[in-house]
């Protein structure tokens, strides 16, 4: 999968535009976001109404939240180019172009974070963050489910794949799953203001795990 992202990600793939080559091709930072549909219903208890539990976020009410669907795809996008511009080879799951017939959505997203350098989840203050919760955590269940996690959050013991992930948020949005991200799976979190402060922030991480590959507590990645 690591190839298959980079051979992608300079190529107009399907719906997705080409992006400019950059100085570490292999340092992959992988954004994600609610800013595209994706299928919760394998991801929700047996017993959850997908009418009320479900949420689609084509369809957000906008007036219960900052952003609209556009708005934050573009805050990703932003996010995105301002860590090329500082050579990290970030994408958004849209930039790798594979479809959905081929992979569901929550399926590449676990492929596409196991597959990078860092994975970094932004959570702005949308109509319903439901989905970020259920995205993220899936996420970290899938990529973190190792035996030292078996037990209750306080006896639990992350793996160094933890070290790798960073979520971070507006101040207004609140979550039973972010509200555990550090607590279970001891990953990181971040505030952010606006655009730019988000890019720092990312920008800082990314920079903290290429030093961690570098110097020896993070394996580097072929």
């Amino acid at each position: 999968m690591r190839d298959r992202i980079i051979d992608n990600i300079p190529e107009a793939t399907g719906d997705s535009d080409a992006l400019s080559p950059v100085r570490r091709e292999r340092f992959l930072v992988y954004l994600m976001g609610p800013y595209r549909t994706f299928d919760v219903d394998a991801l929700l208890p047996d017993d959850a109404d997908t009418e009320t539990d479900a949420p689609s976020f084509a369809t957000w009410n906008e007036s219960s939240g900052e952003y609209a669907e556009d708005d934050v795809l573009r805050l990703l996008q932003e996010t995105r180019d301002c860590l090329r511009d500082r050579g990290f080879n970030a994408f958004l799951a849209i930039d790798v172009g594979i479809p959905l017939e081929e992979m569901d959505a929550a399926t590449q997203s676990i492929a596409f974070a196991r597959a990078s350098n860092a994975t970094i989840f932004i959570a702005p203050q949308v109509g319903d963050n439901l989905g970020v919760g259920i995205e993220i955590g899936s996420v970290l269940e899938e990529l973190l489910s190792t035996d030292g996690m078996a037990g209750p959050a306080a006896a639990a013991t992350p793996p160094e794949q933890s070290k790798r992930m960073m979520v971070v948020t507006e101040p207004s949005v609140r979550s039973a799953m972010l509200g555990s991200v550090s607590t279970r799976w001891d990953t990181s979190i971040r505030t952010f203001t606006d655009a730019s402060d988000c890019c720092r922030l990312c920008a800082q991480f990314c920079t903290h795990i290429q030093n961690a590959e570098l110097y020896g507590s993070l394996d580097r990645l072929d």
